[in-house]
């Protein structure tokens, strides 16, 4: 039988570039996406409905919009000729956040929605670089590190500009955005001149080419039942990531941490070395079945993780800054592991040529629509409790049908052979 596990990696100056690159580019894009979140705009309503509630909503509504966009859009991307629609698509998102700033109250909310529609499509194009190598896991995982601690990162200098610079809350977005501006540019130039997979990265890994619709539907009709078993659970995790990271101020606020900033910052630190140590030590397993099987035992782990220290927070038997770093580890444990290891995996274990930009936007589309509704549901049925407790129980019913669908579909794919898909085909 074939070792699954590979005795060494050697880490090559590209692969250098790639994780620099990745990391320092996608934590620009956050600058001009996350950085308004520093902001709690107290008191402040719009027809009746919180401040920044509404901005949130005008945001991921454009995201979402932008990741419908993207299955078509980022799948059929040629993938290394994409530096000027990079450089373009976060430029004007900055843009929008100098309307922000000037414009009145009630006009802000469109300028966030433009924002979020030009900012959904830098993920996949940014992967772009990194999919179909041997060592991509590593190389995602310098990605996925913005996931944790860049937004962490964000809005704690946002939070700085408030009380250390007198910066007002309409211009604390536009100004941490073009702080760092210089190195997403910089770093998408560096993007622009690394190495193509070569031959022992296609062989591994399978060639990875951009899907055209005929390709897309294919896929679907061969593989649809256990990617959509796949998605179900990422769109759980997303949905309690994503109201996470648009309401940890508040949460922190809530339970008497307001004065201590740096505390959003500190507290994800150890959750993104837990996880991206993680993700990035499945590039040592060199069969593709081993990896996407340990993979889904991880996002168990990561269920049970979420959902016991939700319940022992609400008893009161876990302290909240425990909570919050325990939680944190069971969303984002499960979520960089789709993002580092099983969308790659499964493509290669399938041994299909496409794109994992094709999977992603479909799972992220769907995610963000359900993050969408859950905005909509807590404004439009007047839910009366505070963001802390609405988290809990969002939190709470997520770590549980996340376990419950995780152990449904390992259970089903333990026999899954190369090239093949355990749970059947789709009919479309």
């Amino acid at each position: 039988m074939k070792n699954s596990i590979t005795s060494k990696i050697t880490i090559t100056k590209n692969d250098l570039l790639l994780i620099i690159a990745a990391f320092v580019s996608y934590t620009g894009m956050y600058a001009v996406r996350k950085s308004f979140l520093a902001a709690q705009f107290h008191g402040e309503v719009l027809y009746g409905y919180d401040y920044k509630t509404v901005l949130v909503l005008s945001q991921v509504v454009g995201y979402m919009f932008s990741k419908f966009i993207g299955i078509k859009f980022v799948s059929e991307s040629k993938g290394r000729r994409n530096e000027r629609l990079l450089l373009g698509l976060v430029s004007f998102g900055l843009f929008c956040l100098l309307l922000i700033a000037v414009l009145p109250h009630v006009l802000r909310p469109i300028a966030m929605f433009f924002n979020g529609l030009c900012l959904g499509m830098i993920f996949g194009l940014v992967l772009s670089y990194l999919e179909g190598r041997r060592h991509t896991e590593l190389l995602v995982a310098g990605l996925s590190t913005t996931f944790i601690f860049s937004t962490g990162f964000i809005k704690s200098i946002g939070v700085w500009l408030v009380h250390s610079m007198n910066v007002g809350e309409m211009w604390i977005p536009f100004i941490t955005g073009l702080l760092f501006f210089p190195f997403f540019v910089v770093a998408v130039l560096v993007l622009k001149n690394t190495k193509q997979p070569d031959a022992m990265d296609i062989q591994l890994r399978t060639k990875r080419i951009p899907m055209d619709r005929s390709q897309r539907k294919d896929f679907l009709r061969n593989h649809g039942l256990l990617f959509f078993g796949l998605v179900l659970i990422y769109v759980l995790i997303t949905a309690s990531r994503d109201f996470r990271d648009n309401f940890t101020v508040e949460f922190w606020s809530e339970m008497g941490y307001s004065d201590q900033p740096q505390l959003i910052t500190i507290t994800e630190i150890p959750i993104a070395i837990l996880v991206l140590g993680v993700s990035a030590m499945a590039v040592l397993i060199s069969r593709n079945k081993t990896a996407f099987l340990g993979s889904l035992m991880a996002v168990v782990l990561g269920a049970i993780l979420l959902w016991g220290s939700t319940v022992l927070m609400v008893s009161g038997t876990l302290l909240p800054i425990y909570w919050m770093m325990v939680s944190g580890l069971g969303i984002y444990l499960p979520y960089i592991l789709f993002h580092c290891v099983i969308f790659e995996r499964l493509l290669a274990l399938l041994r299909y040529k496409g794109t994992i930009g094709f999977l992603f936007y479909v799972a992220d589309a769907l995610g963000y629509l359900v993050s969408v509704l859950i905005l909509l549901g807590k404004e439009l049925f007047q839910y009366k409790g505070s963001w802390l407790n609405f988290f809990l129980q969002l939190n709470a019913y997520t770590g549980l049908g996340m376990m419950i669908l995780a152990v449904v579909i390992l259970w089903k794919t333990y026999n899954i052979k190369e090239g093949k898909s355990a749970l059947g085909t789709l009919t479309i």
